[in-house]
């Protein structure tokens, strides 16, 4: 048997109000879809990760002649990609993008990414094969991001 003391107490704890419940939004944006070129699956792996910060798709390719057969096959909305691969570097990669008689895909916004410590020599060649950004290695996700919302035309809605 409770006194009345405690049986006041018990009376004058308030219930907790109940949380609301988060109701997510219907999905008005498609997805967009980002082609990571680069030869080093550690930085494929932390680019995958911003991008995944950001609800964004990717596709991963370890060489640029593989991106070329990513972009024959599926559709991207922007590359990513590293200057220094084995085989073709990153703007000639990016020169044969643009060359490519699909406008879909020779239209595709092209960051290139470089770790070297000519990092002018680079941006100049690649500026020079059509990219629409350039960043030094290592990039933040602030970084990538704030880049990648320069040249990657909005979602579209749907």
């Amino acid at each position: 048997m409770l006194s009345s003391e405690t049986a006041k107490a018990f009376a004058t704890v308030a219930t907790p109000e109940p949380r609301p419940v988060a109701i997510p939004e219907p999905e008005v944006q498609q997805q967009q879809r980002v082609l990571l070129v680069d030869d080093s699956r550690s930085i494929r792996t932390l680019l995958k990760i911003y991008l995944m910060a950001r609800s964004f798709e990717y596709i991963e390719a370890e060489s640029a002649e593989a991106a070329l057969k990513v972009l024959e096959a599926q559709q991207v909305d922007l590359i990513l990609t590293d200057f220094h691969m084995d085989g073709m570097n990153g703007a000639d990669f990016a020169a044969t993008v643009r060359a490519h008689g699909d406008t879909k895909i020779s239209k595709l916004p092209i960051l290139m990414m470089t770790g070297d410590a000519n990092a002018a020599e680079v941006r100049n060649k690649g500026q020079k094969a059509g990219i629409n950004a350039f960043v030094r290695k290592p990039v933040s996700c602030a970084q990538l991001m704030a880049l990648v919302d320069t040249i990657l035309p909005p979602a579209k809605k749907g």
